[in-house]
């Protein structure tokens, strides 16, 4: 049966096509100059602990990539259950392809470059990123995954969308970008994990777009729910902060003062969406980024 027209005309359907369109493969980043490089800055940067502080960053987005990739599922079954829209599902099967990409990119930069397993990742999963990046997310999750009444599946579809893609990766995950950036391109490290590193983040711009624009539509449906996204990025924000100060090493790679001001600015941004700031936010304006 062909996709009515409702569907093929908005702006999820354009996700969709979009993610087809952008499609790329882990297995295909270079990198070989990776290798070298990180024995390098390993042996030249040993006082300053660069090396602790990008495997600090790496293990964040690895545990985090996974977490994601194992929590997603459930947001495609409340979607059919809540009869939201076809288009819907059809991008968060898209997403859920590209968040095993992702999760696939880092584990593969683990053991080719870094030569580390899990337990090294596991190590810098300390309280305040275990809480939003596994915990909490898995526990959203899979009250989704269970809840059989219509009104409160909704409620808790919003919930869990503030959560992943508002606070995970609108609020945390973005802010890796910067941080990335301002370690690795200002210094020419590591090509190969920039690149992973840009597409990634291409990626994850329309996640974040998908979740501004399922709030903004629920919420302006039902105005009670901009409570439970207001909620939800407060219980969350500390940990959010916290998992940023663990990078305030003595000789910092990343500029904290702005990190943090970038993952408030992403926060005001989503919650924008949801109609709790004084002027409406476009959800496009993530796509590219």
């Amino acid at each position: 049966m062909p996709i009515a027209a409702q569907h093929t005309g908005s702006a999820y359907y354009a996700l969709w096509r979009k993610a087809k369109q952008l499609a790329w493969d882990p297995a295909a980043i270079d990198l070989s100059a990776d290798r070298a490089q990180w024995a390098a800055i390993r042996r030249d940067h040993a006082d300053k602990q660069y090396d602790e502080q990008i495997l600090r960053l790496c293990s964040l987005f690895y545990e985090g990539e996974e977490s994601v990739t194992r929590t997603l599922s459930p947001f495609c079954s409340a979607v059919s259950r809540a009869g939201l829209g076809i288009d819907k599902e059809m991008f968060l099967t898209a997403q859920l392809y590209e968040e095993a990409k992702h999760f696939e990119f880092f584990a593969r930069y683990f053991t080719e470059v870094f030569e580390a397993d899990g337990a090294v990742t596991a190590s810098f999963l300390t309280p305040a990123p275990r809480a939003v990046l596994v915990a909490d997310l898995e526990e959203v999750t899979e009250r989704l995954r269970r809840e059989d009444d219509p009104e409160a599946l909704r409620a808790t579809f919003v919930e869990a969308v503030t959560h992943y893609m508002g606070v995970v990766e609108a609020m945390l995950a973005r802010t890796g970008y910067v941080g990335a950036h301002d370690a690795l391109a200002t210094r020419g490290f590591l090509p190969g994990l920039q690149e992973g590193f840009r597409l990634i983040r291409r990626d994850e711009g329309r996640h974040v777009a998908f979740g501004m624009r399922c709030v903004a539509e629920l919420t302006m449906e039902r105005p009670q729910y901009r409570e439970i996204v207001a909620a939800t990025f407060e219980r969350h924000l500390p940990n959010v902060l916290a998992t940023i100060g663990e990078f305030d090493y003595p000789h910092p790679i990343v500029d904290l003062g702005k990190l943090s001001a970038f993952a408030l600015a992403q926060y005001q941004r989503f919650a924008g969406a949801a109609g709790l700031g004084d002027e409406p936010v476009d959800p496009r304006t993530f796509e590219d980024e």
